[in-house]
C-alpha cells in the first residue's frame, strides 16, 4: 500500500466511535471514486501499524480508544462475520462436492 494512502486515511480518522467516518465521506475526502483503497490503507493500518481501527457498519471507521471498544468489535467479528464465512465456507464446499464428484481433492 502507498504510504502517502496510509498517512492520508490516518489523518481523516478520528478517535472515538462519535467521531466515526463513513467510508464514502472518507473516500471523497481522499479523492478517491469508492473506499477500496482507503479500506486497503486501514488494513495496512492495523496489521503493519498497530492502529486499532474500527469499521462499524452503522457509524464507519475511527479508531478505538478503549479496550473495551476493541473487545466489542472483535466479539462482532467472530460472531457475526465468523459464522457468515463459516457458511460460505460450508456452502462453497458443498457446491465443490456437487459438480466435482469424481475428481480428487486437496481438502
Amino acid at each position: 500500500m502507498d504510504k502517502d494512502m496510509k498517512t492520508e486515511v490516518l489523518h481523516q480518522l478520528s478517535e472515538g466511535k462519535d467521531n466515526a467516518i463513513s467510508g464514502k465521506i472518507l473516500a471523497q475526502r481522499l479523492g478517491q471514486k469508492d473506499s477500496r483503497h482507503a479500506r486497503l490503507a486501514i488494513i495496512d493500518l492495523i496489521v503493519e501499524d498497530g492502529i486499532p481501527i474500527i469499521g462499524d457498519s452503522g457509524h464507519g471507521y475511527y479508531i478505538a480508544t478503549t479496550r473495551a471498544e476493541c473487545d466489542k468489535a472483535l466479539k462482532v467479528l467472530r460472531d457475526s462475520y465468523g459464522v457468515m464465512l463459516y457458511r460460505h465456507y460450508k456452502y462453497l464446499k458443498r457446491a465443490r462436492e456437487k459438480k466435482f464428484s469424481g475428481q480428487l481433492s486437496m481438502m
